[in-house]
């Protein structure tokens, strides 16, 4: 349940952004007060239900929650923003970026030795296939896709797999609460965040993606709190309590759940239409995650029989 709700609030992203383009805030600023309030909040948070010590993680730990913050958040943040903005067609960087349970399934067992189950291999290309369809506007062809955008795209897949195999790691083997985990890693996400505007600054001058500004009007700054406590913190929160009870591979094709949810709230505060085979995808989406909720069951049937 932890990770349908996640994925539900992920699926409201594109309405906070699409309204905060609209009032003049770019692309990376919204990324960077995403990562900063959600850090505050999440502060907050521990201070009023647990104590402050219980934030400490140990030494021998930090410089893997420093290349978590970078890789599995501020970059995963970034990394398709960009691929948009060299021209990449937002249905290839959307279609590459699902791959990522597969990515996911594959470093599970590598990393953390999760089994490769008949039944995961076929939720997989189920789950990435509904995604793509949903996802999918109905284009007779693309054309001038640039090689950099398709990196960007694949790279995205990349980094949200390893937040899900770390948050994983770290939540379910080191002993962490997903509360430490997802600060941590939000709070270097943060400080990465000012060196890679500021080098994405020097290539990219289109104010709609890199202008920085302060003097933002009230409902533009209750919008911004908005989108990162629902569409950041809440999910990504609920993303490492998830992954601390379901193996990486499965939570990854529960949260696809994430574009039926994007459709829904695009229907409902953007107007957008849901076409019939937007269905279809989520048809598809909802087999492959009955699918991951029926196997333990299957599992341990097969095994009394034997």
């Amino acid at each position: 349940m932890n990770l349908i709700i996640a994925a539900v609030c992920f699926g409201s992203i594109p309405v906070f952004s699409f309204y905060l383009t609209l009032l003049g805030v770019s692309s990376l600023q919204q990324a960077l007060f995403r990562t900063s309030f959600t850090v505050l909040y999440i502060f907050i948070g521990l201070g009023l239900v647990h104590s402050f010590r219980n934030i400490i993680i140990q030494r021998k730990h930090l410089s893997q929650f420093i290349v978590y913050g970078l890789i599995g958040i501020a970059l995963s943040l970034i990394v398709y923003i960009t691929a948009i903005a060299i021209g990449t067609p937002v249905v290839v960087a959307v279609s590459i970026t699902y791959l990522y349970p597969a990515i996911t399934l594959i470093m599970g067992r590598i990393l953390l030795k999760e089994p490769l189950t008949a039944l995961r291999l076929i939720a997989v290309p189920l789950s990435i296939a509904g995604a793509v369809v949903v996802s999918l506007p109905i284009f007779p062809y693309v054309i001038a896709v640039p090689l950099a955008g398709i990196f960007l795209a694949l790279s995205n897949a990349i980094f949200a797999a390893v937040y899900v195999v770390l948050g994983r790691k770290w939540g379910g083997y080191e002993g962490y609460r997903p509360s430490v985990t997802t600060f941590w890693g939000f709070f270097f996400a943060m400080l990465w965040m000012v060196p890679i505007i500021l080098t994405i600054s020097l290539f990219v001058t289109d104010p709609r993606i890199v202008g920085i500004q302060l003097n933002l009007p009230l409902p533009t700054w209750l919008l911004l709190l908005g989108f990162a406590l629902i569409a950041t913190t809440i999910p990504y929160l609920l993303t490492n309590v998830g992954v601390k009870k379901v193996d990486a591979s499965a939570a990854s094709i529960i949260l696809l759940l994430d574009p039926i949810s994007a459709v829904i709230f695009g229907f409902l505060f953007l107007g957008q239409p849901v076409a019939f085979w937007q269905a279809f995808g989520a048809a598809l989406i909802f087999l492959a995650t009955i699918i991951i909720a029926l196997e333990p069951r299957l599992l341990k049937r097969r095994n009394t029989e034997n």
